[in-house]
């Protein structure tokens, strides 16, 4: 199970930094690339299965309270969707980079703990 879930810590971190990196540049260019609401299609359901896999796996950690904080997150951006509430740009803003910030954390701290092993 930790295998799988280092794995998937990675894929949400470089997933992340793909879809930053592809608003950012739709936005220095002004216009539209399909590729990047693929990208963003793999950040959020990455984060969506790797959120799920660490309230199992860090039940009794230090980081349950942040992966809980990242479900309620969640649950209210499924509701604002099915209720067609539009997002405010700087939500959106402050999606990318939790997610980004909180699995780039994530991955460091992986790499210390076996590290010291």
């Amino acid at each position: 199970m930790n295998k799988i879930v280092r794995f998937i810590d990675g894929f949400v971190f470089v997933a992340a930094t793909l879809a930053i990196a592809g608003v950012f540049y739709e936005g220095m260019t002004l216009q539209w690339f399909p590729i990047v609401g693929v990208l963003i299609m793999c950040m959020d359901y990455s984060f969506l299965c790797a959120t799920f896999f660490h309230l199992f796996k860090d039940r009794k950690s230090k980081w349950i309270g942040v992966h809980v904080i990242s479900l309620i997150a969640l649950i209210v951006a499924i509701a604002m969707k099915v209720m067609k509430i539009p997002y405010p740009a700087i939500t959106l803003v402050i999606w990318y980079f939790y997610i980004w910030f909180l699995y780039g954390t994530i991955n460091v701290n992986g790499v210390l703990e076996c590290s010291n092993r």
